[in-house]
C-alpha cells in the first residue's frame, strides 16, 4: 500500500505541481582552523585575550589559531578582517580604540567600524589608572591637581602619541581639572613605563591590566580608576568621580567581531561558546591576574557599545581638539 506521502506526491505532479524540495541543511561549522586576527604584536593584552578564546574555541568547536598582524594604530589588521570572507573563519581580536578612538580620528581610514564588521562576543572590560612615579609628592587626585597649579608645565605623562588612549585619558583630566601637563609621546605606551618608574616623566594613564605588576611592587604609585565604577583588581583605588572630577572616565574593552555579513547561526555559536569560557572558573581567575573585569554580552549590545562609544569619542576628540600624529 502507498504511504499517504507517496499519494499526496503523485497527485501533485498529475495536477502540474511540483513537490517541494527537500530543504538541505546548513553545513557544519567549523570545518576548518578558525584564524583570530590580533591587531597588535604577541604579548600585548589584545593578543593574549586572542589566545585565551583561540584555546576554548579549539578545546570545544574546532580547531582555532592567533594570526598577529600588527601595526602603530591596528589598522592593517583591522582592514584585513573587514576585506575577509564572512564565513567565520576569520575573527577579529578589536578594541576600543580599534573600533571606536582609531576612526573617530582618522577621516581617511580604510574600514567603517559600524558598517564593516558583525559583533559577536564582548571579553572584557580593562579599566584606566591614572599612576605618578614616587617623587611626585601626591597621594590622592586632590592632591595631584593642587601640586601640578604650583608648578605649571613642569609636570610630564606618558603617552603611546597624540590620540592614543592614554593621551585622551590625562587630556580629560588636565581639562576638568584645569591644570598644564606636558605630554611626551612614545612608540608604545610600554617604552614609557621605565621612564614613570625612574621619574623621568611624572605620570601616565594605563590599563590597570599593563601596570598592575609595578602598582603591586611599589614601582609608581596609583592615584585614581578612571572610570565609573571601582576596579576588581584595584577595589580600594577611587574612582575619578569619587575623587570629584566626574566625566573624565576612560576604560578600554576587548572584543571578537567577524567581517559585515557574518551568518547569524555562527555569530550565535560563537557568542554561546565564548559566553561559557568567560563563565569558567579558570577564565574569571586568568582575568583577575591581567586586571580585567569580565563583560560578557549578547552580540547586539556588543554592537550598540560600539556605536554609542563611536559617537562618545568622536565628541570627546572633537570637543577637546585632539589631533593625530
Amino acid at each position: 500500500m502507498k504511504t499517504l506521502n507517496t499519494v499526496i506526491a503523485v497527485a501533485m505532479i498529475t495536477f502540474g505541481v511540483s513537490p517541494a524540495p527537500i530543504m538541505a541543511q546548513a553545513p557544519a561549522y567549523p570545518t576548518k582552523p578558525i584564524r583570530v586576527v590580533v591587531p597588535f604584536g604577541p604579548g600585548s593584552a589584545p593578543d593574549i585575550l586572542a589566545r585565551m578564546v583561540a584555546q576554548d574555541l579549539s578545546d570545544s568547536i574546532g580547531p582555532a589559531v592567533v594570526e598577529n598582524r600588527p601595526s602603530s594604530s591596528g589598522v592593517i589588521g583591522v582592514d584585513y578582517v573587514a576585506k575577509s570572507a564572512a564565513d567565520g573563519y576569520t575573527l577579529l581580536l578589536g578594541m576600543t580604540s580599534t573600533q571606536t578612538i582609531t576612526p573617530a580620528l582618522y577621516a581617511n581610514i580604510s574600514y567603517n567600524p559600524l558598517r564593516d564588521f558583525t559583533p559577536v562576543a564582548m571579553l572584557a572590560y580593562a579599566p584606566f589608572v591614572l599612576v605618578v612615579a614616587n617623587d611626585v609628592p601626591a597621594k590622592s587626585l586632590p592632591e595631584l591637581i593642587a601640586y601640578a597649579k604650583t608648578i605649571p608645565g613642569k609636570l610630564t605623562f606618558a603617552t603611546a602619541g597624540p590620540g592614543s588612549m592614554n593621551d585622551i585619558c590625562v587630556e580629560l583630566i588636565k581639562g576638568k581639572a584645569g591644570i598644564d601637563l606636558v605630554q611626551v609621546p612614545y612608540k608604545g605606551i610600554a617604552l614609557g613605563v621605565p621612564d614613570v618608574i625612574s621619574g623621568r616623566v611624572s605620570m601616565m594613564c594605563n590599563s590597570a591590566a599593563a601596570l598592575l605588576p609595578q602598582i603591586k611592587s611599589g614601582r609608581m604609585r596609583a592615584i585614581v580608576t578612571a572610570d565609573v565604577k571601582r576596579s576588581a583588581v584595584l577595589p580600594d583605588l577611587p574612582t575619578l568621580a569619587e575623587a570629584g572630577l566626574a566625566g573624565s572616565e576612560v576604560a578600554s574593552w576587548y572584543a571578537v567581531y567577524g567581517p559585515a555579513g557574518l551568518p547569524a547561526s555562527v555569530t550565535q555559536k560563537l557568542n554561546a561558546q565564548i559566553g561559557k569560557m568567560l563563565a569558567s572558573a579558570n577564565a574569571r581567575k586568568r582575568f583577575s591576574e591581567l586586571g580585567l573585569d569580565s563583560s560578557p554580552t549578547t552580540p547586539e549590545e556588543l554592537g550598540e557599545i560600539t556605536r554609542r562609544d563611536l559617537q562618545k569619542w568622536t565628541k570627546v576628540i572633537r570637543d577637546n581638539n585632539i589631533k593625530a600624529e
